[in-house]
């Protein structure tokens, strides 16, 4: 029987990550909310949202798919233009951090 070897994170931007996931692809995770039907119990799981070739289409679509907004909080355009650049934000300070 073969170990399962835990899969590197490669950029964690808090509530969304990605790792790697075999040598032609990177897997993105969103932290998300999630209730158990059995136990009614709501936990906090990282659920899988995609594959991508290489980090930087990663980055993008996250980007495109919005997955860091926080839709509770949107109630407008201001606020919704707010989080955009908080998104640009934090994902330009995890590069850096990465250099």
């Amino acid at each position: 029987m073969s170990e399962t070897k835990e899969k590197a994170i490669l950029i964690d931007l808090g509530t969304i990550r990605i790792k790697e996931y075999d040598s032609l692809n990177v897997q993105i995770e969103r932290l998300e909310e999630v209730l158990n039907p059995i136990s009614k119990k709501v936990t906090n799981k990282w659920r899988f949202k995609g594959y991508s070739d290489n980090v930087l289409n990663a980055l993008k679509l996250i980007v495109n798919k919005e997955l860091l907004i926080d839709r509770k909080a949107v109630n407008g355009l201001k606020n919704y233009l707010k989080q955009i650049e908080n998104i640009h934000n934090k994902i330009m300070i995890a590069l850096e951090g990465e250099k």
